[in-house]
């Protein structure tokens, strides 16, 4: 069962607590019947309140996904029910029936609380997608239209479909850390709205030609000579002559980041950018999968207009594109087995685009901590500042991978705790147990290399 679906056994439990409210208001008004005594008026008025309540939060159930069920079950629902049978409770108490009070109570009490635990331990376990298996690449020919690539372009980013509660990122992990409509700046990278004008611009700028490395000399992190689109990668190329463009300046940011930063958005004084170079892994876009990231970003601002698009249409020689289109790569499930090396699931689920990670190559990361947990998951435990439930590191390393949120990282460079909402927290999807396991052994192992 994925977050964005409905949950059966959720919604069974909802169904059975309204039949059970109503069971209960019957009852309650057939002893007040039974006896003269009785105020039917305010106890009938009590367990009326009480079925129509429920009835309400079982109808709200139903336009809910997975997750959301989850929380308003338990937060609204359970307990509503648990007070209906506080209150009823009462009532025999109070009228000194007890021994009229019907078994049903008893044993909904106990139905209610294995079907609860159970119902939350079985959606505690991580859980496999059961989408149909990926569909092979597609080759790219002439009658691919300038809106299907662009298209291409918007899927890499955001992917084909948005999980429900979750945020919409794509092979790219671009939405991590950029933001594309206007007001919209989630301060970790540069807004992307209007970037497309500003590629033409920028290239003109003072800033731009001599820092952090001035144009014509080699960035080093990435060996891109800036500013020269004839030296680029054979294999990223543009054809056409070697005056540098608006397009040649969105190729350059993909590929070399740290070629040129965003003021306000770098490290050691602007000289570094966090954003990982996407030509190379964990993200690997190949070169159609850039250009249509390119010539996405060139349309994005003025939807279904492609005039400003200078990215040429891929042609049946530039070989098989590794992007699925559109279509199906909504279809292509994330999901890691255990039976890959460490180094592929950590890959797979993206962590090198925010974490440095000892003993696996690229992981660089800067936009989260370091993961030397061999070392610093102890000293976190014990941290005045932590609320989490781990007594040691390997438990301490699963709930950060299941749970990034329960212990913010404080940044000690930044003098600020790193962003919080930033980690997916949609693993306990995408991994078996056999891989949640090989994962935490290896990082629960992650320290930092011998000085000198």
């Amino acid at each position: 069962m994925l977050p964005e679906q409905q949950d059966i056994l959720w919604t069974f439990l909802t169904m059975m607590f309204t039949l059970f409210a109503g069971f209960a208001f019957g009852n309650v008004i057939q002893h007040c019947r039974a006896r003269e005594d009785v105020n039917t008026t305010l106890w009938g008025g009590i367990f009326g309140a009480f079925f129509l309540v429920s009835f309400w939060q079982t109808s709200h159930m139903f336009g809910l996904n997975q997750q959301e069920q989850i929380g308003f079950f338990f937060k609204n629902q359970l307990l509503t029910t648990l007070v209906l049978l506080l209150v009823w409770g009462l009532f025999f108490k109070s009228q000194k029936i007890e021994n009229q009070s019907p078994p049903l109570i008893r044993a909904f009490f106990f139905w209610t609380t294995v079907s609860t635990l159970l119902a939350g331990y079985t959606n505690w376990l991580p859980q496999q997608r059961s989408d149909p298996p990926p569909k092979g690449g597609v080759v790219i020919g002439g009658d691919l239209t300038m809106e299907e690539f662009v298209e291409m372009g918007r899927v890499i980013v955001y992917g084909a479909k948005q999980v429900a509660g979750q945020k919409s990122i794509g092979k790219g992990q671009c939405p991590l850390c950029h933001t594309f409509d206007p007001g919209d700046n989630i301060g970790r990278c540069p807004n992307l709205f209007g970037v497309e004008e500003r590629s033409h611009t920028r290239i003109k700028e003072d800033r731009y030609v001599n820092l952090p490395v001035k144009i014509g000399e080699t960035e080093p992190a990435s060996g891109v000579v800036k500013g020269a689109p004839d030296k680029i990668d054979p294999a990223y190329a543009r054809g056409g002559d070697a005056t540098l463009n608006g397009e040649d300046y969105l190729r350059e940011s993909l590929m070399c980041p740290s070629c040129y930063v965003v003021e306000g958005y770098g490290k050691d004084g602007d000289t570094k950018s966090p954003m990982p170079a996407i030509n190379k892994p964990p993200i690997g876009l190949n070169k159609i999968e850039l250009n249509a990231v390119i010539a996405w970003l060139q349309s994005k601002d003025t939807p279904g207009e492609f005039a400003a698009v200078t990215v040429p249409l891929p042609t049946g020689d530039e070989g098989q594109a590794e992007a699925a289109p559109a279509e199906d790569e909504g279809d292509k499930p994330v999901f890691v087995t255990g039976e890959e090396p460490v180094d592929q699931i950590i890959n797979t689920l993206g962590c090198p685009l925010c974490h440095t990670i000892p003993g696996v190559e690229g992981a660089m990361g800067t936009l989260g901590p370091v993961l030397h947990e061999k070392t610093n998951a102890p000293n976190r435990i014990k941290d005045p500042n932590y609320k989490g439930s781990a007594k040691n590191t390997k438990d301490y390393v699963k709930e950060s991978i299941l749970d990034p949120s329960a212990f913010v990282v404080f940044n000690e460079e930044a003098g600020e705790p790193f962003p919080d909402g930033l980690m997916p927290t949609t693993f306990s999807q995408q991994l078996s147990v056999k891989a949640l396991d090989k994962l935490v052994d290896f990082i629960s192992q992650t320290e930092a290399p011998p000085q000198g």
